[in-house]
């Protein structure tokens, strides 16, 4: 612990010099996480190749609500976990009860945490028209998501037009609500320069480092928040050795499962491609089920079997050869 806390501060000190921090040298916002309720939640990622200690180095989430320039309102977290070279740590909004008109973040989201955040204000208590940063308590700034003092109505989009803003008229554009996004593999640090900031974009173009998780239809109706199966690991350019050992087999397709983690016998799995072939593999890597898809479909009903708890794997193979695998937790 002594050697992780020596290196968290001797990297702040450097970066407290810098003009711009380098890529893959401090941890940034990997996923971010607006579902429904309070099911909010935040990945950040540890690009590089030493644990990280959050709370040596005194890094917290801040939260600038509804255009304002400070989080007094919103709210800060001191984060407090060891992030693993390369890996991720997971803070979710820890409301279990309903106060008031303030409903809980959905159990199965919390479930995935790390750290669960405090009670009101807390930064996880974020609307898609919220500023997040990831910053040190002596105000060296790692991340920013959105731009602090702007209030952009629902939410931030992709529309040059407007600004990026979707203002209350467009509140259908926003990626920022009722969404999850995921960090760009491209990305290797952090956003250190508020948009609108001398040597920075005047706007948050969202779209440039984030990717939007596809919604989907789950009996009959259009889902695109609470999809969060992508929580717990990142891909990103800084982990050389993690690309290199991907198969050479393209990773063209996702799936998505439903409920993860599971809490009785049944899972549905949506593929963003016609799904030929399932497996169910436990962490041991022995392979539970085996089975072919009989309809000509994207989406497959998985039965578990009663040895199915814990930490598993679905192995999901579409009709073009290609695979994509997703961590399914079984309760």
């Amino acid at each position: 612990m002594k050697h992780i806390f020596t290196l968290s501060l001797s990297l702040l000190i450097t970066l407290a010099g810098m003009a711009q921090i380098q890529d893959c040298t401090v941890p940034f916002i990997s996923e971010y996480v607006e579902g429904t309720n309070n099911s909010k939640g935040v990945e950040i990622y540890n690009p590089t190749d030493q644990p990280f200690d959050l709370a040596a180095a005194g890094i917290i989430l801040a939260r600038y609500s509804n255009g304002s320039t400070t989080s007094a309102a919103g709210g800060t977290t001191q984060l407090t976990g060891v992030i693993p070279p390369y890996g991720t740590w997971i803070i979710v909004n820890g409301q279990t009860d309903t106060v008031g008109t303030s409903t809980p973040a959905d159990p199965a989201l919390q479930a995935l945490a790390d750290q669960l955040d405090h009670p009101y204000p807390a930064p996880t208590y974020f609307n898609g028209n919220d500023a997040l940063t990831l910053e040190t308590q002596t105000g060296i700034i790692l991340d920013i998501f959105g731009k602090v003092g702007e209030d952009p109505g629902t939410g931030w989009t992709d529309v040059d037009t407007l600004n990026y803003v979707t203002g209350s008229q467009y509140w259908w554009l926003s990626w920022t609500s009722n969404r999850t996004l995921i960090r760009k593999p491209e990305v290797k640090k952090g956003v250190t320069l508020n948009p609108g900031s001398p040597g920075a974009p005047v706007y948050f173009m969202v779209h440039t480092e984030w990717d939007t998780v596809p919604g989907i239809m789950v009996d009959g109706e259009y889902v695109r928040a609470d999809i969060w199966d992508n929580l717990g690991s990142h891909t990103c350019d800084c982990n050389q050795v993690g690309i290199d050992e991907l198969p050479s087999t393209p990773q063209q397709h996702q799936i998505f499962m439903f409920p993860n983690p599971a809490t009785d016998s049944k899972v549905l799995i949506k593929g963003t491609a016609i799904i030929q072939q399932v497996q169910l593999i436990n962490a041991l890597g022995q392979v539970l089920i085996q089975e072919q898809n009989p309809q000509y479909r994207g989406d497959y009903t998985l039965e578990l079997p009663q040895t199915a708890t814990g930490l598993n794997f679905v192995r999901v193979q579409f009709e073009d050869g290609t695979i994509a695998t997703r961590k399914l937790i079984v309760r």
